[in-house]
């Protein structure tokens, strides 16, 4: 499992052993509905962080092209990216 999902089931309340199959999952019981809500919360907000990142560099990017087509290419990724965070927002209903 990657190590960032750990860290984020770990924020959300997951209290489990990762990685030793012999220990059953310990964060059944109360409340663990609330805790895969937070864990999803949490990936998708790491998802849109990413996102976010990759759309600052092409904006850097676009203030250094050689031409206009370099140009046009790093605004179409933007708008892209910014679908992108729009359409997961809508996906997973977050809101703003």
């Amino acid at each position: 499992m990657n190590e960032r999902i750990k860290e984020l089931a770990l924020q959300a309340g997951f209290a489990m052993e990762i990685g030793d199959p012999n220990s059953p999952p310990s964060w059944w019981g109360a409340g663990h509905n609330n805790r895969f809500e937070k864990f999803a919360e949490l990936m998708t907000a790491e998802f849109i962080g990413l996102l976010e990142y990759e759309i600052a560099m092409l904006e850097k990017y676009k203030t250094t092209a050689c031409n206009d087509f370099d140009r046009r290419w790093h605004v179409g990724k933007i708008v892209h990216f910014n679908k992108l965070i729009e359409k997961t927002k809508d996906h997973f209903g977050v809101e703003e």
